[in-house]
């Protein structure tokens, strides 16, 4: 056979999909994925196929008790919207007031697992502490909080969040929030129209870190003050998160 004649394969082409890149900063996942997972309350395994998924479970590059990722920033949301306007019974707070006192735990009740699967406590040592969760919860208790504006100053929907100026805050200092938990139905804007709108939060103002502002009943000051729930941008985080493959995004 000569070259110059057309080659014929018996079984067609076969297409292999390159391999990506593994993540720099975990041992489990590509950097694909694990950019995609630092940017979605599932995390990695949520868009890791069932295969994979006990592979990359908890890796810290989108872990919940990871500083910055998304999973992070919502649960430090229910946790403080939960201490202002959801308390725990009494009593469970109570034990959870004594634990992070360091006090020796007494739990007549059993109301550890309550704390435990808020993740407001967990266990280090085979012994219960509080978690940055459960610290939170606890400020948000007492400490107090400022109705200010807050100034969309952009947002990056690839990482599913935007950069506020909190008035009450800092004019200069930029501070780093869900993009879901201000493009709702109770500020009426889409993640497009966001940046350079004014909205009205509650924030803890008396934080060193601008990390640890957290925004609560967030509104449009154009609309109608809305039915608050506590927690409620959960539900558009989640309905934005689709599944892919360990090896990256589908």
């Amino acid at each position: 056979m000569s070259y110059d004649e057309p080659f014929h394969e018996p079984f067609g082409p076969q297409y292999v999909r390159p391999p990506q890149g593994p993540c720099p900063n975990c041992p489990c996942c590509t950097a694909a994925l694990c950019e995609r997972g630092r940017a979605s309350v599932l995390e990695c395994a949520g868009h890791a196929g069932d295969e994979h998924k006990a592979t990359v479970r908890h890796c810290p590059c989108s872990a919940e008790s990871t500083r910055g990722t998304l999973a992070w920033r919502a649960a430090m949301i229910r946790a403080v919207t939960a201490g202002t306007e959801k308390p725990l019974l009494p009593d469970a707070e109570a034990l959870l007031r004594s634990l992070a006192a360091g006090e020796p735990l007494t739990d007549p009740a059993g109301l550890l697992p309550q704390l435990t699967v808020r993740r407001y406590a967990a266990f280090e040592e085979c012994r219960p502490v509080v978690t940055e969760f459960g610290r939170a919860y606890l400020a948000a208790r007492t400490e107090p909080r400022t109705a200010t504006p807050v100034v969309v100053h952009d947002v990056d929907q690839k990482a599913r969040t935007a950069r506020v100026v909190v008035v009450a805050y800092s004019t200069e200092t930029p501070v780093t929030v869900p993009m879901d938990q201000l493009a709702t139905g109770y500020t009426g804007l889409t993640a497009d129209r966001l940046p350079g709108k004014v909205l009205h939060a509650e924030v803890n103002t008396q934080v060193d870190d601008p990390d640890d502002i957290v925004l609560t009943r967030v509104r449009n000051p154009q609309l109608p003050p809305p039915p608050f729930k506590p927690g409620g941008f959960i539900t558009g985080l989640l309905s934005t998160t689709g599944t892919g493959q360990a090896g990256g995004e589908e």
